[in-house]
């Protein structure tokens, strides 16, 4: 999938939840969540050189990556959802931030590993084992993906407009 479309998905995902239960609005700021499941969305293709994240400052990182694993490698299972997460919540422990976002950022990171489970090559979940899981329904850069992309944005837009017009302040 394209960093855009992982970025609308986690969005969408992080809104569905802040609906759920509305009480996670008082341990975080959603504009926060939805920046940090964004992020975190594009983290796990840090492991391809021309990904979206390995093209900016991340790229030494990404060139360390690179030579431990090939692309929808560990970056794409469990295991690489927990280290980066525990990476996350290191550094939100370090700078006395608040840990709680590193829910938001599990959630965009796994929002990832979802999304790529609709793509024909799906998702090696559970690394190191290598079987991959997945549907199979929409290859990346296709018309099926321009289409879910665009299902997925407008969601997010009803939802917001939504939440908006009945003043209920769950997503914002």
């Amino acid at each position: 999938m394209m960093h855009t479309t992982h970025i609308a998905f986690s969005i969408l995902i992080t809104m569905l939840l802040y609906i759920a239960m509305p009480n996670l609005k008082s341990y975080s700021s959603p504009v926060l969540a939805y920046i940090l499941a964004g992020f975190s969305a594009t983290l796990p293709d840090i492991d391809h050189p021309k990904s979206f994240i390995s093209r900016s400052y991340f790229l030494p990182i990404s060139k360390i990556v690179e030579a431990t694993t090939r692309h929808r490698g560990w970056t794409h299972s469990i295991f690489g959802t927990l280290i980066f997460t525990l990476i996350f919540l290191t550094i939100l422990y370090y700078f006395s931030l608040s840990t709680f976002y590193a829910f938001f950022f599990f959630v965009g990171y796994i929002s990832h590993l979802i999304s790529d489970s609709l793509n024909p090559s799906g998702v090696n979940w559970l690394w190191p084992k290598k079987k991959r899981y997945g549907i199979g329904v929409i290859r990346t850069g296709s018309k099926a993906e321009v289409v879910f992309q665009v299902v997925v944005a407008s969601l997010v837009g009803a939802i917001l407009a939504h939440d908006l017009l009945n003043g209920y302040g769950r997503v914002l």
